[in-house]
């Protein structure tokens, strides 16, 4: 069995190998009935992502104690195939799917790194169709958050006000730019928890607080470009704390941003 470098070195009805990754995100993990799908986003050790998918005919209970997000894997006896999805989530044009001989063992941190690809929001203003097709990664200044809304849609069968709640705030870059971004449900839980703890603490001075979001989607809010939460796997980090991220050099960009923003308009008041 040869061992494979990097994720993007692998082709179509490639079986006999094996690769290092870490699961970044997992969801529909165990899966609750025959019509979830067990889906991770993998990363080698090169930060190259790949979706990954275990049908449920071949999901055992050894999955279900031993996959773990942020953890390293020797993953053998896989297969390498088409998205047969219409939703994917790298740009990796193939999919891992798992067997019944499929091996997962769990190996030692190869790397701490969060493997974090910033998208550059003018990127995110101007992204043609096919890059809407998977998921990116941004940070930058919370701005302002909205209150919680209520999307307006008739409640479907099994389901409870919490899916129609969502939020949107803005975040700023280090350009001045600004980015809309709309988290529902439990996404938008998820922010609003880690907002209101931030916020609420007795050391807190208004200071800068940077968001970082990982696996959003590019989409509309409102005619607008936006980012928006995946349920299922997005991730929000209020103030990371990454060990590949400086989190006092990103602020202090703004600091620069800001001092020559305040000389701009010193300048055009003058005229």
């Amino acid at each position: 069995m040869v061992l494979v470098s990097s994720l993007s070195e692998l082709q179509r009805r490639m079986t006999n190998c094996m690769v290092y990754v870490k699961i970044m995100t997992i969801w529909n993990h165990p899966p609750k009935n025959r019509d979830e799908i067990t889906t991770m986003i993998l990363a080698d050790v090169k930060g190259k992502r790949m979706d990954a998918t275990i049908p449920t005919r071949v999901y055992n209970e050894s999955f279900r104690t031993r996959l773990r997000e942020g953890k390293w894997y020797l993953l053998s006896d896989f297969k390498v195939v088409l998205h047969t999805r219409s939703v994917r989530y790298s740009q990796h044009p193939y999919e891992i799917e798992f067997t019944c001989k499929t091996s997962m063992d769990h190996v030692r941190s190869r790397s701490r790194w969060n493997f974090f690809h910033e998208y550059d929001f003018h990127m995110i203003k101007i992204a043609k169709h096919e890059e809407k097709q998977f998921v990116v990664d941004t940070i930058g200044l919370i701005h302002s958050v909205d209150p919680v809304e209520i999307l307006p849609w008739v409640t479907r069968p099994g389901e409870t006000d919490f899916e129609k709640r969502y939020i949107t705030f803005t975040i700023k870059d280090t350009l001045g730019r600004f980015m809309n971004c709309v988290a529902l449900g439990k996404a938008g839980d998820d922010f609003l928890l880690q907002w209101e703890e931030r916020v609420s603490r007795v050391q807190y001075t208004h200071e800068k607080i940077i968001a970082s979001l990982q696996f959003w989607r590019i989409f509309e809010y409102k005619g607008n470009p936006c980012l928006l939460a995946e349920e299922c796997c997005s991730r929000t980090f209020i103030d990371p704390n990454f060990p590949d991220f400086d989190k006092a050099h990103y602020i202090s960009a703004f600091s620069i941003c800001e001092e020559e923003e305040l000389k701009e308009e010193v300048v055009d008041s003058n005229f």
